[in-house]
């Protein structure tokens, strides 16, 4: 499995993803469960 390399960054999963045109893309077209989306964190020391 992968290492998360940037500490600066959580993955969220969801099960669908719209695209530009407006249409829904389900992970279970695609064969998979859901889709892992990187998100960017702000960190506060």
């Amino acid at each position: 499995m992968e290492k998360d390399k940037s500490s600066d960054c959580v993955y969220i999963f969801r099960a669908f993803i719209t695209l530009k045109d407006g249409t829904r893309l389900y992970a279970r077209q695609r064969g998979k469960k859901a889709f892992r989306i990187a998100v960017s964190v702000k960190r506060q020391d």
